[in-house]
């Protein structure tokens, strides 16, 4: 049995070694033809496109095909330079040869100039020896006007390429013998003494065995997986004898495995006793809850009520468990019982539910309670928890704070109403001592005591400080009662800033403040009213004055820009459709004290300044010097009369640091919008 094994492997491997080799030697011979073929194809086919392309330079001379000299002598040049190529040849339009490196191929076989620009064919020549075969490659050649008038064709014999491969398989199957007889000869080796040897080992060993020699070890052999079967066959012997051994260790096994068995039994009833002992606890939990806690069953009843919901609703557990919940809200007058009851069915599905209701105790008095409902599980029962909260005084407190609301907006009416009756009254006593002033000072100068005329000078000072703010106490009542009339116009407003500056330019030379002015005359004129405009932008500018301090500086500038701004949508709804509008943006940049965050937006409220009211100035232009508060607000009434925005930027307040702030106002080229904007978009840059 042996030597079958031994023979068997032998033969095996001559089989496959020589299958492996013949068969990469057949496909490393068919490779080579193919990459000899293809080699050869890409040559003939180079030659044939310089051909082609020496050809067509004379054509685009005018000359006619048949009529070129020397074509013949080229292509015998291009057989010398290259001798696995089998001849070269020009055929007409109709496929007849008229030059040829050799006579022999005057009678071409090819008689089509139909096809494709490069043409591949194999084809065979007659001659008086034979037949011969050839690869054959062809590009068309063309007149300027692209008229094919012919085709250069280049080919190889199908000789060059035999004789290649005969070559190439003489050598190969030499190499093939040769590696053949060493791999053949290095596997008999491996299979005598990497195979057999072992395997003869191992069968000695396996047959003292099986006639019950027990202890019988079988020695370490060369290969690994046999050593490890010897080894696996000297543990069975051991297994073997150590069976009954074995034996008695399971029963043992089975033994603790009862007793662990037990002990888990055991585990199990402690579980349970602390599962006990937490329903307790959250039946405890439950009954000392602060709010009002009830349990609905699957089947609608009342299952659970602590002692809270005792005292909430002002029954008695007794008087509540059981009932169907329906009843239960009846006991209770709750209005809209379907809506409960459908918040319950809800939650039963797992929905966390939150409603408010209105409740009657049973001893009277109304409450209103805030109620959570959600799903608990209980084996295979779900049940609703519902938490009950007193939320009445709640209620009461919020009832209060509207009322509080309302109270301090009819305040805010009453302040409105007091600023403008109070700004009326003012005007005609304000105008009797600025005229009663004027007159004394100017036509009375030389009647009246030098002393006493300073002090009516400063009447006449103090009096048109007071008619600027009544004036602006005016401006404000009748921005907020809509009642400031514009007279709409077209506005140069680059035009404005000038005039602007040149207005203050006093100030800014008191403070030694430098100003730039940035202006973008590309911007178009905007609609809007002049003089509010104006006073607008010395409103801004003032401010700029009087919170930068000496030697600063500040900036002005103009520019355009479009936005996305919501308009009508003219169907009568509440929605409005989004649509770019052309905006001409000022700003005015300082290097000042800066704005709080929070002061940011409140800046804009009547009446409201930054800071220590302590600081209050009757100075125009004086640093940090406090007003009346009403210039940014009626600024910013002017600026949403004509339909924009304003607001300002600043990194924070620091006297000492000066980050200054940034005032920015956006005025819409047509302040009224309509179907038909006029395009500005020319204009910007």
């Amino acid at each position: 049995m042996k030597m079958t094994l031994e023979k068997r492997i032998t033969l095996f491997s001559f089989l496959i070694l020589f299958v492996t080799m013949f068969a990469g030697s057949g496909m490393d011979i068919m490779a080579l033809q193919r990459d000899h073929v293809n080699s050869l194809n890409l040559r003939s086919q180079s030659l044939a496109t310089a051909l082609k392309a020496s050809i067509e330079k004379v054509l685009n001379l005018g000359l006619e095909l048949k009529d070129m000299g020397g074509l013949s002598e080229k292509c015998r040049e291009i057989m010398e330079g290259n001798p696995d190529i089998a001849y070269c040849v020009v055929t007409d339009a109709n496929g007849v040869p008229i030059f040829a490196s050799d006579p022999r191929f005057q009678n071409f076989p090819i008689r089509s100039i139909a096809g494709p620009d490069v043409a591949r064919n194999r084809m065979d020549l007659k001659e008086p020896r034979g037949t011969s075969y050839f690869y054959d490659t062809s590009v068309l050649i063309k007149t300027p006007d692209g008229r094919n008038v012919g085709r250069a064709h280049i080919g190889f014999a199908e000789a060059v390429v035999t004789e290649k491969v005969r070559g190439m398989i003489f050598k190969n199957l030499s190499l093939l013998i040769l590696a053949l007889i060493l791999s053949f000869s290095l596997v008999v080796f491996f299979v005598k003494r990497y195979v057999m040897r072992p395997i003869s080992t191992l069968l000695t060993g396996v047959k003292q065995i099986s006639e019950g020699g027990f202890d019988i070890q079988i020695g370490e052999v060369d290969v690994f997986e046999f050593n490890e079967l010897a080894r696996n066959v000297n543990l069975m012997a051991r297994f073997l004898k150590n069976r009954d051994e074995e034996i008695k260790n399971n029963y043992q096994e089975m033994q603790r495995t009862l007793d662990e068995l037990h002990d888990s039994y055991l585990k199990l009833e402690r579980l349970s006793s602390d599962l006990e002992r937490s329903e307790n606890l959250y039946k405890s939990l439950m009954e000392d809850a602060s709010d009002a806690i009830v349990v609905i069953g699957s089947d609608e009843s009342v299952r659970m009520v602590n002692k809270m919901a005792e005292e909430f609703f002002g029954y008695e557990a007794k008087e509540l468990l059981g009932l169907p919940l329906t009843k239960m809200l009846l006991l209770l007058n709750i209005g809209n019982i379907p809506k409960l009851q459908r918040i319950f069915q809800n939650a039963a599905g797992g929905a966390h539910m939150a409603d408010e209701m209105q409740l009657l105790k049973k001893g009277g008095g109304i409450m209103v309670a805030l109620v959570h409902a959600s799903s608990i599980r209980s084996g295979d029962e779900v049940l609703v928890q519902a938490i009950f909260r007193d939320v009445t005084r709640e209620r009461e407190i919020i009832a209060n704070l509207e009322k509080s609301s309302a109270d301090l907006a009819r305040l805010n009416r009453m302040k409105d109403s007091f600023l403008g009756l109070a700004s009326h009254e003012l005007k005609t006593p304000l105008t009797v001592i600025m005229g009663y002033s004027e007159l004394i000072t100017s036509d009375m100068a030389d009647k009246v005591d030098p002393t006493v005329l300073e002090m009516v000078s400063n009447i006449a000072n103090a009096a048109a400080r007071l008619d600027n703010i009544v004036k602006d106490m005016v401006d404000v009542s009748m921005i907020d009662e809509k009642r400031l009339q514009l007279k709409m116009e077209e506005v140069q407003l680059n035009r404005l800033i000038e005039a602007t500056v040149n207005e203050m330019r006093f100030f800014f030379s008191m403070r030694k403040q430098e100003v730039e002015v940035h202006l973008d005359e590309s911007i178009p004129p905007v609609r809007g009213d002049s003089v509010r405009l104006m006073q607008l932008l010395s409103n801004i500018v003032g401010n700029a004055i009087k919170f930068t301090p000496d030697g600063g500086k500040i900036t002005i500038s103009s520019s355009a820009k479009y936005l996305l701004r919501g308009i009508p949508s003219g169907t009568g709804s509440s929605e409005q459709a989004k649509e770019h509008h052309l905006f001409l943006e000022i700003t005015v940049a300082d290097t000042g004290i800066g704005i709080d965050r929070e002061d940011q937006l409140r800046i804009f409220d009547k009446f409201y300044e930054v800071g220590n009211i302590q600081e209050h100035s009757s100075g125009k232009v004086a640093f940090k010097a406090k007003g009346a508060g009403l210039g940014l607000s009626i600024a910013k009434g002017i600026v949403d009369m004509h339909g924009g925005e304003i607001w300002v930027e600043s990194t924070g307040y620091n006297p000492e640091r000066f980050p200054g702030s940034i005032f920015h106002i956006l005025l819409p080229v047509n302040p009224v919008l309509s179907e038909t904007l006029t395009d500005y978009a020319r204009l910007l840059r």
